[in-house]
């Protein structure tokens, strides 16, 4: 590959960081884009190369300002890595509405401005790589996620949609990984999110990343780890059998058992974990 320009969203932590070494590393150059510019400019640092960008995803006059100085800039972009999210545990009644509003916001709204921001420039130069960062839960519905896998399923939607309205000029790639070894797991413990077969199979943040640099070149869905590609498989041959075996495991791993909702919300739910 020639030197790309690569414009990587919640790249201050976790696997927007990790994607940014190894672009880097590939003799790219990584735009650093998230809310906070202090943890990027440190990340720019470390890396030698590339630029540092504050944008909010859910606002679309940073969005604007964003475009318009990486165009002035660089001239062009060549890849849009779309990793910005967060995720809030709960059950459905758990989870204030405010947040869910805010994972449509950022998960899904957030990555449809960036690739509506920076679309037109991309058919303007002929070609443009575009890998979004979406979930298995964005392919089917995790307990204690609900809002967050919803966000996901309309990424996914999106995806599919762009794939098929602007290739071969704009390739598009979508990874979707199982849960990852990030922050976002930070004080919460993955055998009370996940049924237990799932909870064990915590992906590391490298592989995460690794793959998703991959489908730079060969864009694709992908679901990672394999064991979750043959869950979805099987899921979507026969939806009946899945559901059944995938309650029979949240029931046996979840404790203590959900509130009834005469009880009202339950405080120790709905805590917010940023991706």
């Amino acid at each position: 590959m020639n030197d790309r320009i690569v414009l990587i969203t919640g790249a201050s932590s976790g696997i927007g960081k990790e994607i940014a070494r190894i672009v880097a590393a590939r003799g790219h150059t990584p735009l650093l884009v998230a809310r906070n510019r202090k943890p990027l400019a440190a990340l720019q640092r470390e890396l030698g190369r590339g630029e540092c960008f504050s944008c909010d995803v859910t606002s679309q006059e940073d969005v604007k300002d964003l475009v318009e100085e990486v165009i002035q800039r660089y001239g062009k972009v060549d890849v849009l890595m779309n990793n910005a999210g967060y995720g809030c545990f709960g059950g459905a009644l758990d989870v204030p509405i405010h947040e869910v509003e805010g994972m449509a916001e950022t998960n899904y709204l957030g990555t449809v401005r960036i690739i509506l921001a920076f679309l037109p420039h991309m058919l303007q130069q002929g070609e443009g790589r575009i890998v979004n960062i979406a979930s298995v839960a964005g392919l089917t519905g995790i307990p204690n996620l609900a809002a967050y896998s919803a966000s996901k399923f309309a990424l996914m939607g999106f995806s599919e949609s762009l794939r098929l309205e602007y290739s071969p000029r704009i390739q598009v790639g979508v990874l979707c990984p199982g849960p990852v070894q990030t922050p976002f797991f930070r004080g919460e413990d993955p055998a009370r999110l996940f049924p237990g077969p799932i909870a064990r199979q915590l992906l590391d943040v490298k592989t995460v990343a690794e793959e998703a640099v991959r489908l730079i070149d060969r864009p694709r869905v992908k679901v990672i780890p394999w064991s979750l590609r043959w869950a979805i498989r099987i899921r979507n041959m026969a939806p009946g059998v899945y559901f059944w075996a995938t309650k029979r495991m949240y029931d046996a791993s979840r404790t203590p058992p959900l509130p009834h909702p005469a009880d009202g919300p339950n405080p120790s739910h709905g805590a917010r974990r940023d991706t």
